[in-house]
């Protein structure tokens, strides 16, 4: 039975040779007759409309043609599409979920990378151990007398804006610090916030009173810009704003405008647009910490992508419970 179902791997060589490892391809290998993508490059839509006839799984990727209702009435057998990347949002049309696919997602594997930044991001900032290193390096000195010690992690407030997947990962973090946890998510349910072990709180509330505030929303139209002037305003002196989400859910331009009053300090991974200008106003200021939307990334993450991908689709023809299914009414809450 296994070696007669037709399994598609879209990704291009170069692109495999970061997300695909050797674990990876002998599970797909073990599942059926692997159509390798030996292109080079990504398929085209036409290309892929002609190869989906007998397949049972499909793996996608980065620059992956979406898997449209055309492309779901030619896929007579198909039962999954994983993906190994991350917004999972358009990749399988609505047609696709009427009919009983399965999406998975390998976006959790990158939530971890991103949660792990987030944690590093926050204790950095907190003790402001960049601003050493430029003194230690650039400046060829060491600490003054009336150096400020910087503070600890451990019982700050802290807001968390979306308890989303990498959200909830962060929160995992947080726990041996015994800090007091603050999340905005209108979804998040009081029995979540209970078991998370969090406080709801309003946008506002949250602003005004965290130590911390690292944002993880997704891109939906009700986050659109939702994070304000008034938001950037509000937050407290001396306060550290983490951003690895979209630029999509908040006002960049009034965020830089208040980080000019050098009133609090932030690390952003994520801007608008992405090159970030060479003469944007954030590369000037020393109390931003800028890094090129590379919270996500990590070798060992990057390869354990596929991997998790192929072991789902192991336990989907094992007749087994699947951990990276993406419902598809929970689409559009998603990144």
């Amino acid at each position: 039975m296994a070696q007669n179902r037709k399994i598609l791997y879209l990704p291009p060589a170069g692109l495999s040779e970061n997300i695909l490892s050797p674990q990876a391809v002998a599970i797909l290998e073990s599942l059926g007759t692997v159509f390798w993508n030996e292109t080079g490059r990504n398929y085209t839509c036409d290309e892929l409309l002609e190869m989906l006839p007998g397949a049972a799984a499909v793996i996608t990727s980065w620059g992956s043609p979406q898997i449209t209702e055309e492309h779901v009435a030619a896929a007579d057998e198909l039962q999954i599409v994983g993906h190994a990347a991350g917004s999972v949002k358009t990749r399988l049309a609505p047609a696709g979920h009427e009919r009983g696919i399965v999406l998975l997602s390998a976006a959790d594997v990158i939530a971890e990378s991103v949660a792990e930044y987030t944690l590093w991001a926050m204790l950095s900032g907190q003790r402001n151990l960049l601003r050493y290193e430029r003194v230690m390096k650039q400046e060829r000195g060491w600490k003054s007398a009336d150096e400020h010690f910087g503070h600890s992690l451990y019982a700050k407030k802290i807001g968390i804006v979306s308890a989303s997947m990498v959200g909830r990962r962060v929160i995992g973090l947080l726990k041996p610090f015994g800090c007091d946890v603050m999340v905005y998510d209108p979804y998040l349910s009081d029995e979540d916030a209970r078991l998370l072990d969090v406080r709801p709180v309003t946008l506002e509330e949250l602003f005004a009173a965290a130590d911390i505030i690292s944002v993880h929303a997704p891109i939906t139209p009700e986050t659109r810009r939702m994070i304000t002037r008034a938001h950037f305003e509000s937050i407290r002196d001396g306060a550290l704003f983490v951003h690895t989400a979209r630029t999509w859910v908040l006002d960049q331009d009034a965020l830089t405008a208040e980080l000019q009053k050098n009133r609090f300090n932030a690390f952003i991974d994520v801007f608008e647009p992405e090159p970030l200008p060479a003469d944007h106003r954030l590369r000037d200021l020393d109390n931003v910490f800028l890094s090129p939307h590379v919270s996500g990334h990590t070798s060992e993450s990057r390869l354990r992508l596929v991997e998790e991908i192929a072991r789902d689709i192991q336990r989907f023809f094992n007749d087994q419970p699947l951990r990276l299914a993406v419902p598809y009414e929970k689409l559009s809450i998603m990144a």
